[in-house]
């Protein structure tokens, strides 16, 4: 068996040396599967000693090819005449390398042709001292691993390994030994560090300093979604991996000031040769602003929160490659463990560091890849006992207080909510990154939507219809197949969410907002809903119809931001709203309240706007709702939130056409708005939390405050 630990490798003038630190993890034995050893009898071979001094006649040491546990080559061993000692006849793996105080996992494979063999497997020094012993292993006819486990604590910087054959029941028994492996309990485990500079790069990228971070950007903008413009647009690397298995692809980045429009880039879908024009070869990777993870501690495996303009990690593979029947795309095998990866251009605001390739069943945190440290085999779970322990804040009310549920597990979030919204999960571009529907990702959606069920808590679905986060293949589509993807979508929905309370029906519809027309790199499927058409909204009352035929049982929504700090978009909104209600379409209003739309807002405006809202008869939904510092600037400030709660939340809570309100977010580096959070790390509540949850004690709902007005500059 070859020894797999690569850590150099060098490659023809297309590409850099690509240098991967550190030694320490690698199989440690010389030629351990005896693939360097030529066949026929031996007396000595390249790693391994045989001793039979003395024995009478001599035992048969000998390399074969015709039984083998892996490989092309095993280790025979024919016994004869016996010694006095179990050692009388061994061979011995020689002058293996180790480090004191670390811990090795020794394993090897042995049969024998008859019942009843036996050997021991031991590892110790030169002065003969044991660390670890199986005496005696047991064979069977069948090839069998055996495994020990030890650590080197008498300071030696090289080890050895024996195995003992003389034992009574091994005469005229042959016996096979093969694919011995003494590793550090890490091997395989630390994750492979590709600097993104390190490959071919395309000439469309320039390599740029930012203090010591040294990192790749594209100098080109370009719109297409499907594959790199053109090989220009590529880097390619060889990747050296330490061992077979599957892999999750990691990536450090930074996204610029343009946000949404700096933060995606192509992806090989797996490793090998990609053409550069081939839509198969390839993953559009979007949605980047606002994923990934900062802290240290922080664990990269969900999408994360991470924001833009800061240096992050995001698990690329795990929440941004289609579940498909290639949903394990880097994955290798033994005999191949060196692997091309390639990446292609596409937003010139997007910085990209480095990426890493870490194992799939492990988890890693920032300060692991930052450091190549080897991942964890589970999570563990926070620390909740400092964290509220409900009941939710708002249990008994009519009226809802909620919060979006986010891409990170929450095992604490039914203790301060009895509402759910999924962040991003429900979100059609989370779910369909392939066209083939049968293909589609739930998994997001699936667990907060089984968190909601699990925990008795309304489950307010985001959103259907909007013209971000939308899937990469829909606006290449003709109406006809476009009109029939959006049905198969809010049907699968319907479908496989049968308790939808409530859901976004359509998004940010509003003209100069977010609708599905194509404007601003948003998707273009507006007119396959029927355009504006006669009434001006035809595709949001198409929506809606569809809506209603799929998810019967749910209450259909709209939901804008900018909404009740503005009289013209209320005006606006209200003549959607009223061609809705006009045809049974629709069941309640929903009105973002993030803190760029209210932490300057005139209160007076913000009631009567709600009132204009409420006198349609129709519920209002409060959704999206943060407050922090103002701009979101700056250290987070306890008394600014608090005074903005104060001011805002009442306005809201006390409305009696109001009838919940959902957070966008609460915990402390989990949110959009990194100001805006309300739970530290270690759970304490800010003074603003504090404050709200005893509001929502004292004060009834569903009470008129009509009445009161409050200065507009309170």
């Amino acid at each position: 068996m070859k020894n797999h630990c690569l850590r150099f490798i060098t490659v023809l003038s297309l590409f850099f040396l690509l240098s991967v630190s550190g030694n320490s993890y690698c199989q440690l034995v010389t030629n351990g599967g005896f693939e360097s050893s030529d066949t026929g009898a031996i007396s000595s071979t390249s790693g391994w000693l045989m001793f039979a001094e003395g024995i009478t006649p001599p035992p048969i040491f000998e390399i074969v090819n015709d039984t083998v546990e892996q490989g092309i080559r095993s280790l025979k061993v024919t016994v004869d005449g016996l010694g006095s000692n179990p050692w009388d006849i061994q061979v011995v793996s020689d002058s293996i390398p180790i480090i004191p105080g670390i811990k090795y996992n020794y394993s090897i494979w042995a049969k024998a042709e008859k019942p009843g063999a036996q050997v021991s497997f031991t590892v110790g020094n030169y002065s003969y001292s044991e660390y670890a012993v199986i005496r005696p292993a047991n064979l069977t006819t069948q090839w069998k691993e055996y495994k020990l486990t030890f650590t080197v604590t008498d300071n030696q910087s090289y080890i050895r390994a024996p195995i003992h054959f003389n034992y009574s029941s091994n005469s005229g028994n042959p016996i096979y030994i093969d694919n011995l492996k003494i590793i550090d309990e890490n091997f395989g485990k630390t994750p492979i560090i590709v600097e993104a500079e390190s490959g071919k790069v395309g000439t469309n990228f320039s390599t740029l300093q930012d203090g010591e971070i040294t990192y790749v950007t594209t100098t080109k903008n370009y719109t297409g979604q499907t594959a790199p413009e053109d090989t220009n647009s590529m880097i390619t690397y060889q990747v050296a991996l330490q061992d077979s298995g599957t892999y999750n692809l990691f990536a450090r980045i930074r996204v610029g000031s343009g946000t949404f429009d700096d933060d995606s880039f192509f992806s090989g879908r797996g490793f090998g040769e990609k053409n550069d024009t081939a839509r198969s070869d390839w993953v559009f990777l979007n949605g980047l602003a606002s994923a990934g993870f900062t802290n240290a501690d922080d664990v990269v495996n969900d999408i994360g929160t991470g924001g833009s303009e800061i240096w992050k990690w995001v698990n690329i593979t795990k929440n941004l490659f289609p579940v498909d029947t290639t949903s394990k795309p880097f994955t290798v095998s033994l005999d191949s463990l060196t692997q091309t990866f390639k990446i292609g251009s596409r937003e010139d605001g997007l910085y990209i560091d480095k990426f890493a390739f870490g194992k799939s069943h492990l988890f890693y945190t920032v300060n692991d890849l930052d450091n190549e440290l080897p991942g964890a085999a589970t999570i563990e779970k926070p620390d909740s006992s400092k964290f509220y322990q409900g009941p939710p804040f708002a249990e008994g009310s009519p009226k809802f207080l909620g919060n979006a549920y986010g891409d990170v597990p929450d095992y604490i979030f039914a203790n301060y909510w009895n509402q759910l919204t999924p962040g991003n999960a429900g979100k059609w571009g989370s779910v369909a990154s392939l066209q083939d529907s049968t293909k589609w990702n739930w998994t997001g959606l699936d667990r907060a939507y089984n968190y909601a069920m699990n925990n008795n808590l309304i489950f307010k679905n985001h959103t259907l219809i909007w013209g971000q986060q939308q899937p990469s293949w829909i606006s290449n589509l003709d109406s006809a197949n476009q009109i029939k993807y959006i049905e198969t979508w809010i049907k699968k929905v319907g479908e496989r969410y049968p308790n939808i309370d409530m859901i976004d029906v359509v998004n940010e519809p509003l003209a100069s907002h977010n609708p599905p027309d194509g404007g601003n790199g948003r998707a273009n499927y507006k007119n396959a809903l029927g355009g504006n058409g006669a009434t001006g909204w035809d595709w949001v009352i198409k929506s809606f119809e569809l809506a209603r035929k799929y998810l019967p049982n749910a209450k259909l929504i709209l939901n804008d931001y900018g909404i009740i700090n503005d009289n013209n978009s209320t005006s606006s909104y209200l003549k959607i709203i009223n061609l809705l209600k006009d045809r049974d379409l629709i069941d309640g209003i929903g009105v973002q309240g993030h803190r760029f739309e209210f932490e300057n807002a005139d209160t007076n405006t913000l009631k009567n706007n709600l009132n204009k809202l409420g006198a349609t008869g129709l519920p209002v939904y409060i959704s999206e709702f943060d407050l922090g510092n103002y701009s979101d600037s700056g250290t987070p400030n306890d008394n600014t939130q608090l005074n903005l709660y104060k001011k805002i939340f009442p306005i809201l809570w006390k409305h009696k056409a109001v009838k919940g309100i959902t957070l966008w977010g609460y915990l402390e580096g989990q949110m959009w708005q990194k100001t805006c959070y309300l739970v530290h790390t270690d759970g304490e509540a800010r003074p603003a939390l504090d404050w709200m949850a005893q509001y929502v004690k004292d004060n009834p709902v569903g009470v008129n405050d009509n009445n009161l007005v409050l200065p507009s500059n309170f």
